[in-house]
């Protein structure tokens, strides 16, 4: 069996986009922008350790017979139908084929003539108050899970059909039930995820992972069958608008198409904005497939595709499906084509531009449109829009000293410690800068976690409020991250048995903002200190055409450096650490954060971040010969400057030795400088200590 076969990825490739198979068909041919930071991706998601944590449930040993841990057809098939012999037995990635389809089980639990499927996924599932079908709609699958049931139902067609009427199988979907409590130490470390030689992602368990067989499973093979068989069946209602046929038609279908390479084009739409098949410097010298989709349906020219798309079009809080629906089924696919009644009318709830408002700004200032930008006019200073007399507005409301804080968190599908469900949140670290009224600014304080297996989240809530307590200055934070964050904290706390959890939740209280009621009735409690959300901020006062539609603080960061050369100036210095003291860096060697390229270009700062090997003093060659087995496929390389990363670094520093472990720490504190609270970023993402005047020059 040399050729390809319909698998389940294949299946799910499908219900995506039928043109998309192709692409995935010929991958190594073909770009594919999610196979960027894999590693990094498997660890966040959680999957892989999640289908091992399913093995040990079922009493599979790593590289036993019964874990059928190999990758060609033919000989997973043999491996699976030798086992299948037995009368009873537990089989981890058993393989079945029938026609053009191929698909690896998660679990195969065989009793007798009763198979038990059970598909493993890291998604969180509370059955106190989620379902499989709709509410408004009972014959529908509901849309979050769908994706998951669709999988499970096409597995089980196809083992059902390789074995034949005499096996009855049952279809159940294994997820991380949040209604469950760990009663096992740290289940998460149990499991190291690691890259092997050939690039796969792979899980090394701990030798005494079989224990967890007899803690509470936070892992749950939920019932699924009924759901599944009604899909084969083609009765559930969203079938039409999700493949256009019944289920049985789709597979017949799509399997013969995608074994004889037979591809014809999907008509286009705005989910074709995230097809990941398309080329970029990620990916030399590899194939666009979005590119090619578009030039034969749309007859798309290179020049076309220079233009700027609708897709960049900011939407807020509309969503993005039914404005960019809603374009690109009227043929409008280019921002020029967007005239104002296109734009959706929503009112603003403070000053400043309302949500529509910036949508026009957007349009006008990407085409260049001179009768749209006119309202605009007056605010603007070269490329950039600012309001400087609101943002003034804004400002007097402040309080100084001004307090800028940012958390490092975690929220995982294989709790990270003892008497915590799935996906609750792990507060870690947090970083604190203080700018006061004559413009000095200082890193006031942080804190981390280094101790293993201790829950941090009320050490972490006790350390912020010591460090913001001197004063009653603002406190600032940017989206909604930190609010959610110390909410679910208090949660946590109301539940606990801390002996000071009132004082705690107070602080947590007096910070942070929350809603009671429901509907009409809903109103929202603000505590004295509320923090400031410098997201609104820059939505209603800034925007600047490099941004493309996004908000995010890596994409404003570089577009008010594009906007300020008073800020460019004072941080081309060497200050930090010296003028600004830090916490982390020396004052005899301070840092300047402002870089340029060799065309001249200013560097955004995130990209000069240190290896992680540079804080222990050896080179990453001699960092790896210490560190053999870890959740990081090299976690001496890279640098701490995303989620991902973040979340990888403190992951292995509650298990690694005290060596390894010093140096992921400073990392981990040292990426403060870069992202949020020093040099730049502080200006730029918390609130700038100068006027509004000196940011405008």
């Amino acid at each position: 069996m040399t050729h390809k076969m319909f698998t389940k990825s294949a299946f799910k490739q499908a219900l995506t986009c039928p043109a998309s198979m192709k692409y995935y068909h010929d991958s190594d041919e073909y770009a594919n922008q999610n196979n960027s930071d894999d590693f990094l991706q498997a660890l966040a998601d959680g999957g892989n350790q999640a289908g091992d944590l399913a093995k040990v449930y079922y009493g599979i040993a790593q590289g036993s017979a019964n874990d059928i841990d190999v990758l060609d057809y033919e000989t997973a098939r043999r491996r699976t139908d030798a086992l299948m012999l037995l009368d009873e037995v537990n089989i981890a990635e058993a393989a079945f084929s029938w026609g053009n389809c191929f698909v690896r089980a998660d679990i195969i639990e065989k009793k007798g003539k009763v198979i038990n499927l059970i598909e493993v996924k890291a998604k969180s599932w509370d059955p106190r108050k989620d379902s499989f079908w709709m509410k408004k709609a009972k014959a529908k699958v509901e849309t979050n899970i769908r994706p998951y049931v669709y999988d499970v139902a096409f597995q089980k067609y196809v083992i059902q059909n390789a074995l034949g009427s005499e096996y009855e199988v049952r279809a159940f979907l294994m997820m991380a039930d949040k209604s469950v409590v760990s009663t096992a130490e740290c289940v998460n470390q149990h499991f190291h995820l690691v890259t092997d030689g050939h690039g796969r992602n792979r899980v090394e368990r701990d030798e005494t992972a079989d224990t967890l067989r007899t803690e509470s499973h936070v892992l749950v093979p939920f019932p699924v069958d009924d759901v599944c068989t009604r899909i084969i069946e083609g009765t559930t209602a969203e079938q039409m608008e999700t493949m256009g046929c019944t289920f049985k038609e789709f597979v017949g279908e799509m399997s013969e198409r995608y074994v004889k390479e037979d591809w014809t084009l999907s008509p286009v739409s705005d989910r074709c904005f995230k097809c990941p098949f398309f080329s970029n410097d990620k990916t030399p010298g590899m194939k666009d497939g979005r590119k090619e989709c578009w030039t034969v349906a749309q007859h798309f020219t290179e020049a076309d595709f220079a233009k700027p798309s609708v897709s960049e079009l900011w939407c807020g809080q509309l969503g993005n499906n039914p404005v960019k629906k809603k374009l690109v089924e009227s043929g409008k696919f280019f921002m020029d084509q967007i005239s104002e009644e296109d734009i959706p009318v929503q009112d603003a709830k403070a000053g400043g531009l309302s949500p529509t408002e910036r949508r026009i700004l957007q349009v006008a200032l990407t085409t260049g449109n001179d009768a749209m930008l006119e309202p605009f006019r007056k605010n603007m200073r070269g490329e950039a829009y600012i309001d400087a007399e609101g943002l003034k507005k804004e400002m007097n409301d402040w309080k100084y000293p001004l307090h800028m804080i940012d958390f490092e968190t975690t929220s995982v599908a294989l709790p990270l410690y003892k008497d915590m469900r799935p996906y609750e949140q792990v507060a870690f670290q947090f970083s604190h800068h203080v700018i006061e009224e004559d413009g000095t600014i200082r890193h006031e304080g942080q804190w981390l976690n280094t101790e293993k297996h201790r829950f941090p989240n009320f050490e972490f809530v006790r350390a912020l409020r010591d460090s913001l307590s001197k004063d009653n200055g603002s406190v600032f934070r940017y989206a909604t991250h930190e609010n959610s964050i110390l909410r679910a904290i208090h949660a946590q706390l109301k539940a606990s048995y801390e002996e000071d959890k009132k004082e705690l939740m107070e602080f947590i209280d007096s910070i942070t903002h929350y809603k009671v009621g429901s509907g009409k009735s809903e109103v929202t409690i603000a505590g004295k200190r509320d923090m400031i959300d410098l997201l609104e901020v820059v939505k209603r006062y800034f925007y600047h055409p490099s941004m493309k539609g996004s908000n995010s603080i890596k994409v404003v960061l570089p577009a008010v450096l594009k906007s300020s050369q008073a800020i460019v100036d004072k941080y081309s210095q060497p200050i930090y650490g010296s003028v600004i003291p830090s916490l982390n860096i020396p004052a005899e060697d301070p840092k300047s954060w402002i870089t340029r390229s060799a065309d001249g270009e200013i560097e955004n700062p995130y990209k000069h971040l240190d290896e992680i090997s540079a804080f222990l003093g050896v080179s990453t060659e001699e960092a790896e010969e210490f560190d053999t087995s870890s959740q990081m496929d090299d976690p001496m390389k890279g640098t701490i400057n995303n989620g991902g990363i973040a979340l990888a670094a403190y992951t292995k520093l509650q298990f690694s030795d005290e060596r390894c472990t010093g140096a992921l720490a400073e990392a981990l504190l040292r990426k403060y400088r870069y992202n949020y609270g020093d040099g730049v970023s502080t200006d730029l993402k918390n609130g700038s200590s100068m006027s509004a005047d000196q940011l405008l020059n």
